[in-house]
């Protein structure tokens, strides 16, 4: 058969496979200039991405308007219409033709791509991301060390007021400090675009302070600028740099109109002073730490009583001290904590942690809905609070929302990816789903930067005896121990699940523990209370583990409504006493329906 009478033989013949070839040289020039070029303009990679396809993209229709059209003197016509007799005419100009083509099919397809396709390559929101990295301490004196860190994140408090704006969290953003990682490593960690570093000299009565933005997306510098000023300017010079950051990222900052020392909320250097330690050592959540800064933010606020930031600072610590330590009861801490962050509302009504510690504090007395209400404030105020973020979503899961629950940590985990509780609580609200693999996975990532957190060590070891694997158990509690100085309840405990020693015995004396008693270095335990139910119910002793959580559900503070969201509780939660149990925490069991269908659901 002749070769024109083929399909390949028309295609030679209609020459396509040269406009193929133009395509592909046209296509390779249009990405080599996107890629190379576009950064340069500070063009997003989202442009490049949308060339990249629209090429692909674009390919078949070049081919088909090549097969359907050419371009003959008499102007652009179908195949069939044109005279063979120009056969010659037409084959001269057809090089040209197929450039044009290429060129022309490439920009319609451009333009689609970015209509229909623009808008989801890559995320808004991480064009509209910054992390604001500890400020380089070159004071000369390490005692001033903190200074240089508050400096970052009274910045870091500004900029997070932005509603169209994600900050990257403290906790995340510290965890840098002093190491040597290049920009745009640490943004791929934080999920961020934008960077901003900086350093702080303190001498005498003056500081000077160099500020400078980063697009890590191409390492270029968008913004740096270099403040002398007297000390007791520190504040207008923290909102002067994070208005400014915010113009260059085209963000309108909340309550544009407040600079100067409302940021703070005092204009009493030493106060502040005191409050920066303060701060720092309550991110810590140790409970030495804990107590340190209880001492630091009582100072401030003696220095400056209309100081209200560190009466929130106050109420923060008292929130969550007793979990960390037997020398305050929750009740003591939910009413000076409650005290607090009254005190530093009626001084400013627009302060996100003191409505967050009293979000806290209502989840602890089982006032859900006032403690959803509370915490939605505080976000509103700084939508980049994490911790706001992450006590919300441990008031839903325990409320029986389980999903919306690990939706809020997922967004506390975007905002603070690097912080040791979020981490945990994001593990834990996993589990309560039943994803032990995840939830252990969660938690050995934080373990890959802080190796020895007790909490997730400890989510590490009950996932991997929910999951069979006793070796990996034992070794996540044998480093919980270490960590916490303490000893022997391991070894007992994985002797137990390998069939080496009583289980019952070990099951009565768990059982008989008292309230919160891991917060207790004399009580030789390390097991948080919901973790002790979890493992009552793996040791076969259902009857011991409703009576512990029966009498546990009583105390302020308790970690009940945690336990009894596990799949775990399954082979009791139809019983009436787990109801009364579900009644009394005044929460909601999303798996009774289901798993007690028609057993007499409760």
């Amino acid at each position: 058969m002749p070769l024109k009478s083929t399909f390949l033989g028309e295609l030679q013949r209609r020459n396509v496979h040269r406009a193929a070839m133009f395509y592909a040289a046209a296509a390779w020039l249009l990405v080599q200039i996107a890629t190379q070029v576009f950064p340069f303009f500070d063009i997003p990679n989202s442009t490049v991405r949308i060339v990249v396809i629209a090429v692909v993209i674009g390919f078949p229709f070049a081919m088909l308007f090549s097969w359907f059209y050419e371009w003959t003197p008499q102007g652009i016509k179908l195949e069939s219409e044109i005279d063979r007799s120009e056969s010659v005419t037409r084959q001269t100009g057809k090089t040209l033709d197929r450039w044009i083509i290429a060129v022309l099919a490439l920009a319609v397809v451009v333009l689609l791509a970015n209509v229909l396709i623009g808008r989801h390559t890559e995320p808004v929101e991480l064009d509209r991301s910054i992390a604001v990295l500890p400020f380089v301490n070159m004071s000369g004196d390490a005692a001033n060390e903190y200074f240089s860190d508050g400096i970052s994140e009274e910045i870091l408090n500004v900029l997070a007021r932005a509603p169209e704006l994600r900050v990257a969290a403290r906790t995340s953003s510290f965890s840098f400090k002093g190491k040597t990682l290049e920009i745009p490593d640490i943004a791929q960690a934080l999920g961020v675009r934008m960077v901003l570093e900086g350093s702080v000299r303190k001498q005498g009565e003056r500081v000077r302070i160099t500020a400078q933005l980063i697009d890590a997306s191409n390492g270029f510098h968008v913004w740096s600028q270099t403040y002398d000023r007297k000390l007791e300017d520190i504040f207008a010079i923290q909102d002067e740099i994070a208005t400014a950051i915010g113009k260059e990222l085209e963000v309108k900052l909340g309550n544009p109109e407040q600079t100067g020392s409302r940021s703070t909320g005092t204009s009493n250097v030493a106060a502040y002073d005191l409050y920066l330690r303060g701060i720092a050592l309550w991110h810590a959540r140790r409970p030495d730490t804990s107590w340190q800064a209880v001492d630091l933010f009582t100072q401030a606020t003696v220095t400056d009583p209309t100081f209200a930031a560190g009466h929130a600072g106050l109420a923060l610590v008292y929130s969550v001290l007793p979990a960390y330590s037997a020398r305050m009861s929750f009740d003591e801490g939910l009413k000076l904590s409650t005290d607090a962050a009254l005190r530093a509302l009626a001084l400013d009504p627009a302060l996100p942690e003191a409505y967050a510690a009293l979000g806290n504090n209502s989840a602890n007395s089982r006032q859900r809905l006032t403690s959803d209400a509370l915490l939605r404030r505080a976000i509103l105020l700084r939508p980049s609070f994490a911790t706001a973020h992450q006590w919300l979503g441990i008031n839903q899961f325990t409320s029986g929302q389980l999903a919306a629950g690990l939706e809020a940590l997922e967004r506390a985990t975007l905002l603070d990816p690097r912080s040791p509780v979020i981490a945990e609580n994001h593990a834990f609200s996993l589990l309560t789903l039943g994803r032990v693999a995840e939830a252990s996975q969660r938690c050995e990532q934080l373990l890959a930067f802080v190796p020895n957190h007790p909490s997730c060590l400890q989510y590490v070891g009950l996932a991997r005896l929910m999951l069979g694997d006793l070796d990996a158990a034992k070794s996540a509690f044998e480093r919980m121990e270490a960590a916490q100085a303490r000893s022997g309840q391991t070894q007992a405990l994985i002797d137990a699940f390998a069939g080496r020693a009583d289980r019952h015995a070990l099951a009565v004396k768990m059982a008989a523990l008292p309230f919160n008693s891991q917060a207790d270095p004399a009580s030789g335990n390390t097991l948080e209370d919901q973790v002790i139910a979890a493992l009552l119910m793996m040791l076969g002793e259902p009857g011991l583990a409703l009576d512990y959580i029966e009498r546990i559900a009583g105390e302020i503070g308790a970690s009940m409504d945690w336990a009894v969201m596990l799949p775990a509780m399954d082979p009791i939660r139809c019983e009436p006493r787990f109801a009364a149990v579900i009644q009394d925490l005044r929460t909601h069991d999303p798996y009774a329906s289901k798993v007690c269908a028609g057993k007499g659901e409760p």
